[in-house]
């Protein structure tokens, strides 16, 4: 008890990214995971990052990606030839990584959570977030308004309850539109995972959904 006295009041104080943060990140073969073994990122995704690289580089303006992971989307935004590309990566082991990988040279990288660099870079034509374990939602709006170019879209990976959470408090100045990603060499990889306890997506679905929102305004 005495233990947990002293315990109780540290836990209280951190947040669901802190305690992320604090978990330790490794790169197995072509995936990353946690100390939990969940995984946070997965090589079979390229095909959906490939096509949010397109979706993003439409005008081959300025892109923001907002977590780097193990850099497939990075990838393809770079293949792309960007006017800018820009980087943002909290996460101390993804960091690490970045820089034993040689990442640094080949994009602007800022190294902070996402949401205390709001106001302070952009305006961007194409936004794209995929944080793990991170409180989004009531900054999303900041997001936008602040960085996203007239014209510009944002998407970020697809969680059904999250992205409608986001579209309840959606301004009018911006609009929805999908893309789907149907691959024969995804959904069974993706449902293989699940079964194995991730999370990534429901097994029943046959295709991958990319949200995108568009600022008219």
């Amino acid at each position: 008890m005495l233990v947990l006295s002293y315990i109780y009041p540290i836990l209280k104080l951190l947040t669901i990214e802190e305690l992320d943060n604090m978990s330790k990140y490794t790169y197995i073969d072509d995936k990353l995971v946690n100390e939990h073994g969940h995984s946070v990122m997965m090589g079979w995704e390229k095909p959906i990052m490939e096509k949010v690289a397109e979706l993003l580089c439409f005008n081959s303006g300025d892109v923001l990606n907002i977590g780097f992971g193990m850099g497939i989307v990075d990838t393809y935004i770079k293949e792309r030839n960007p006017k800018s590309h820009i980087i943002i990566e909290d996460h101390p082991d993804v960091i690490q990584h970045i820089k034993e990988t040689g990442w640094e040279s080949q994009a602007n990288f800022i190294y902070t959570k996402w949401q205390e660099q709001i106001g302070k870079i952009g305006p961007f034509d194409g936004i794209y977030l995929d944080t793990w374990a991170d409180n989004r939602i009531p900054y999303i709006n900041d997001l936008l308004d602040n960085h996203l170019k007239v014209g510009g879209i944002f998407t970020m990976w697809y969680n059904y309850g999250e992205f409608n959470a986001i579209l309840k408090s959606l301004p009018s100045n911006y609009s929805v539109t999908y893309e789907y990603v149907i691959n024969n060499n995804i959904i069974p990889e993706a449902k293989k995972q699940y079964e194995n306890g991730g999370f990534y997506i429901d097994p029943s679905l046959d295709r991958i959904t990319i949200p995108i929102i568009t600022r008219l305004r």
